[in-house]
């Protein structure tokens, strides 16, 4: 049996050295920043992303194309490989993926986390133990399908403002959720972002995540990441509430793009 390659993208969310390199290629997501264009989800890049946000200047990201992907593949020189991709309602990745194993020189599985972010990171964790103690790609593969089916993740924004460029929230809406200073409690399970509750304040906000992550398995879970967009103390405060964490992350600036800062959540992976 070959080794086999184990590829994801840099949205991931894990703090480095998280996972051996041996076990894991990464292939970047680019950040197309007011001054040009950066590769990979450096944490330095965190910082700017969000004042080009502020200042509302335009940035934009561009998931890995099917040739990133396949040159990925051709770097490791493996046997075969298993690349794991963020929902596929939430990006192009599985289908650049997709496209890319169709074109490699050796056999492919791609996996769908049906998730993103920390909880992305956990499929990614549980492959990579796999990987690096020699399993096969079929072994890989199911491994992280089994991951996709057990993982979850609450988490807050701390302001609705970052989301006025998608235009699908009303000015009306925008304006009053602003004035009440709501923060939205949200769950992403299965592809699927949904809205959970609608506190009033950081502290209810923190406390209704633990209650709506305890309630759909947390406390059972094998592994939790607590992850924040800028705000380490926030994500410190619900490391305590929730009991405890087994990393604690800072989201990649890619996904920072689309919230702006002040994101705080758990992610766990069921037993």
């Amino acid at each position: 049996m070959g080794r086999v390659a184990l590829i994801t993208d840099s949205s991931i969310c894990l703090p480095p050295g998280a996972v051996s390199r041996a076990a894991l290629s990464v292939v970047p997501i680019v950040l197309h920043l007011p001054w040009g264009d950066e590769r990979g989800d450096r944490a330095a890049m965190t910082g700017a992303v969000y004042r080009v946000l502020a200042n509302e200047q335009p940035v934009k990201s561009s998931a890995p194309s099917p040739l990133e992907y396949l040159e990925a593949i051709d770097r490791a020189g493996a046997s075969s490989a298993v690349i794991i991709t963020p929902a596929a309602e939430l990006t192009v990745m599985y289908r650049n993926a997709c496209v890319a194993a169709g074109l490699a020189s050796c056999p492919v599985d791609v996996v769908d986390s049906r998730t993103a972010a920390a909880a992305h990171a956990l499929v990614v964790l549980e492959a990579a133990d796999v990987a690096g103690a020699g399993g096969s790609a079929a072994q890989i593969r199911a491994a992280a399908v089994a991951a996709s089916r057990r993982t979850g993740l609450v988490a807050a924004l701390d302001r609705v403002d970052f989301i006025r460029r998608s235009g699908r929230v009303s000015s009306v809406a925008l304006g009053l959720a602003e004035h009440l200073g709501i923060r939205p409690v949200f769950e992403l399970h299965d592809g699927t972002v949904e809205r959970l509750a609608v506190p009033r304040s950081e502290g209810a906000a923190l406390r209704r995540i633990v209650q709506e992550a305890t309630a759909r398995g947390l406390g059972g879970a094998r592994r939790t990441v607590v992850f924040h967009a800028a705000c380490p103390e926030r994500a410190e405060a619900l490391r305590l509430l929730a009991g405890g964490s087994d990393l604690v992350t800072e989201f990649s600036p890619s996904m920072g793009i689309h919230t702006g800062p002040g994101v705080v959540g758990i992610a766990w992976l069921g037993s």
